[in-house]
């Protein structure tokens, strides 16, 4: 399976009213790849924190901003100004604390934690410091994913499934407000361990799906395709099946 480069998107970060001014580091002015399979050892270290996930997932949730075009009508003279409303990923340490308070579905943090963590994500090759604005005598540096997703090819260590579990809480939670399931309590917990389990059997294969992709990915495709061969690798394993046929019977009992 071969993994083609495609066009990289504008990139808004650097063009946003807010960062007009912005002097990009080195790493910033690399392009912010699309998705990245996580299979070292190191950077799922990195990831298998509560506190860096929660900035990893501040900055990809990103920020509304401007961006200001003018010109000048060549036959009238006149200024035109126009102004669109985008969203922006390079974010200050102020702005990823700011943004963490205001979503429900995770943890606020601190200024110091961000300032802790962040040499941990940047180590990792996970976060770089886009940039830095100055204001005045004023600095502010900005920092920015390495890719818009990154997927985790790799059993799951002990907070990993924590935080799986928290995951898949809320993820069945979702089934009941969208799909419309009435699951009792009891049916909850089965298959919260019954949707984990089955994750753990996927685990032991993910790192040998991943390492099958050659070159840099960057097609958010790839991850389907991921997907697609680790159920099929998947379906030879009596235990995920009887997993998955458990969890069919929670959620479709009369079928």
């Amino acid at each position: 399976m071969t993994a083609s480069m495609i066009e990289q998107p504008e990139d808004v970060d650097r063009l946003t009213d807010t960062l007009r001014n912005i002097e990009l580091t080195k790493e910033g002015r690399v392009p912010q790849k699309e998705l990245v399979f996580v299979t070292e050892e190191e950077r799922i270290h990195a990831l298998d924190d509560p506190v860096r996930l929660t900035i990893l997932k501040t900055l990809k949730r990103g920020i509304p901003d401007t961006i200001t075009t003018r010109t000048r009508d060549e036959e009238s003279g006149d200024l035109i100004i126009r102004q669109r409303e985008v969203k922006r990923h390079a974010l200050s340490v102020i702005e990823i604390v700011k943004l963490s308070a205001m979503d429900d579905e995770i943890e606020p943090i601190t200024k110091n934690q961000v300032y802790h963590h962040l040499p941990r994500l940047i180590e990792a090759g996970l976060v770089v410091k886009f940039g830095t604005v100055t204001t005045g005598k004023r600095t502010t540096d900005y920092y920015r994913r390495t890719a818009r997703g990154f997927v985790m090819a790799t059993a799951p260590r002990l907070t990993s499934t924590k935080l799986l579990k928290s995951k898949v809480i809320q993820s069945i939670q979702r089934l009941n407000n969208v799909f419309g399931f009435e699951l009792s309590d009891d049916e909850k917990r089965k298959l919260t361990d019954l949707i984990i389990n089955a994750w753990k059997i996927e685990a032991s294969s993910r790192t040998k799906i991943a390492e099958m992709i050659k070159g840099d990915v960057v097609d958010s495709d790839v991850l389907d395709l991921y997907e697609f061969l680790l159920n099929v690798y998947a379906t030879g394993i009596e235990e995920w099946i009887s997993t998955q046929q458990q969890i069919r019977g929670i959620l479709f009992p009369d079928e």
